[in-house]
């Protein structure tokens, strides 16, 4: 299913499939200048098809490589678009590792990359690394209109839950240097338009390291993660519970240990 939103200069395509719909998710691409920004998940490849055609985008830039921002990315080289990502992302989107039966559900297994790409280059939007999320995450930043496509990096303020790659201590850095750029406008992938979006890109930082202290505090106590998670969050959530603890808030405490072992 797709939904059309027009912001000013900029068009969300919300996509969701019947696994999303279940799990209450959508994934975003957006359409600014001629140029789209992800191009959604393999249950969504006839949506963005008729995004292509519509659009006739000269070129496309990917966040990272998630199967919901990247899932397609095959299609779009395949029909000759130029595209923008990271060395990373590329790399990754040629040789997809596994994923869960969770995410199949909700966003169905990308193609892996076979078609040459085409280096594409915008002369207004810039790809800025942004890690934390995963190692290859970037924002996308239009510096002359103060507008930022943001990935995955915000998707609210008090996020307690993660995938087993990520990193909080990073994530808030990050949201500290993205933040200080002056966003005047955030396109998120998962909760579209966000409007006077630093001060809460400095809230969301905020919030992770008053909780990563708070969760250092308990482990050096000797507190184990299912009792922290009990104890800091209410207990694990319910797509932790879905997910087989693949999208978890146990991942979150967990990543704060291994930073402090590291």
């Amino acid at each position: 299913m797709l939904q059309v939103e027009q912001h000013g200069d900029v068009t969300r395509f919300e996509m969701t499939s019947v696994g999303s719909r279940v799990l209450g998710y959508s994934a975003s691409a957006y359409s600014i200048g001629g140029v789209l920004v992800d191009c959604g998940f393999h249950w969504a490849r006839r949506e963005l098809g008729a995004i292509l055609d519509r659009e006739r985008p000269r070129g496309v830039l990917i966040t990272h490589h998630h199967e919901d921002h990247a899932g397609n990315v095959e299609r779009i080289a395949h029909r000759g678009i130029a595209i923008a990502a990271s060395t990373e992302t590329l790399a990754r989107m040629r040789s997809p590792g596994p994923i869960r039966a969770y995410r199949r559900f909700t966003w169905g297994s990308a193609a892996p990359l076979c078609s040459p790409v085409t280096p594409f280059e915008s002369d207004r939007l810039i790809l800025i690394a942004a890690p934390g999320h995963c190692s290859d995450h970037h924002v996308v930043w239009d510096e002359a209109d103060g507008t930022l496509f943001g990935g995955d990096l915000y998707l609210g303020v008090k996020v307690r839950i993660a995938h087993p790659g990520e990193d909080p201590r990073l994530l808030a850095r990050t949201l500290r240097e993205v933040a200080a750029l002056g966003p005047t406008r955030l396109f998120d992938a998962h909760r579209g338009f966000v409007a006077n979006p630093v001060p809460l890109l400095r809230a969301k930082a905020d919030w992770t390291e008053e909780t990563i202290a708070l969760i250092e505090r308990r482990i050096a106590a000797g507190a184990p993660d299912a009792t922290i998670v009990r104890e800091l969050f209410g207990g694990e959530s319910l797509p932790g519970y879905l997910s087989g603890g693949d999208y978890s808030r146990t991942n979150f405490v967990r990543a704060v240990r291994r930073g402090m072992e590291a």
